[in-house]
């Protein structure tokens, strides 16, 4: 059962600044890329950057909302997560800052040693993670890879690489 404690736990602090950092380091990647360069597949299974930010949202909302805030949701293996979805870009990668900000401050106070509040029994094949703890670094290790193949698709399109100096896209020609 997930409790909300009086004083933060700090593992659960410092892994939602991480999630979240994650989360402002994706939107930043995308960062003046257009909705066709967004929509153009950027690998041969076809995935998008626009699908890949969808993903992304709808795993963060999952872990965060759902499955660690205790909130129970009609969940079948064979559901795809929205990889193509409708909404402009700047709208999705609005709603996936929006969300996170918000599924993060919903549990800001559960203790990282707290079970879930709910999980999706029998997915995955059995896969379980049995503290808050277990999924918040779950999901930090998903997003995390998730911003490295942004970073190649980026990269490919128009040569900016992220630069932890301007915190933020650097492209060949401000390279100079």
């Amino acid at each position: 059962m997930t409790q909300h404690r009086s004083d933060p736990d700090p593992f659960t602090t410092e892994l939602l600044g991480w999630i979240q950092g994650a989360t402002e380091r994706i939107c930043g990647s995308v960062a003046g890329l257009t909705e066709a360069q967004v929509r153009t597949p950027a690998a041969p299974s076809g995935w998008t950057i626009a699908g890949l930010v969808g993903h992304v949202h709808d795993s963060t909302w999952f872990w965060l909302h759902h499955v660690i805030a205790g909130n129970p949701m009609r969940f079948r293996g064979d559901d795809g997560w929205d990889n193509d979805p409708d909404l402009p870009f700047p709208q999705l990668v609005a709603r996936l800052r929006e969300d996170t900000a918000r599924g993060c401050a919903a549990i800001a106070r559960t203790a990282s040693t707290d079970a879930p509040g709910w999980w999706p029994e029998g997915a995955w094949g059995g896969y379980r993670q049995d503290t808050v703890r277990g999924v918040l670094v779950h999901l930090l290790n998903d997003n995390a890879a998730h911003t490295g193949h942004l970073d190649l698709a980026r990269e490919a399109i128009d040569g900016g690489v992220w630069d932890y100096a301007i915190d933020g896209i650097r492209r060949p020609a401000d390279r100079n």
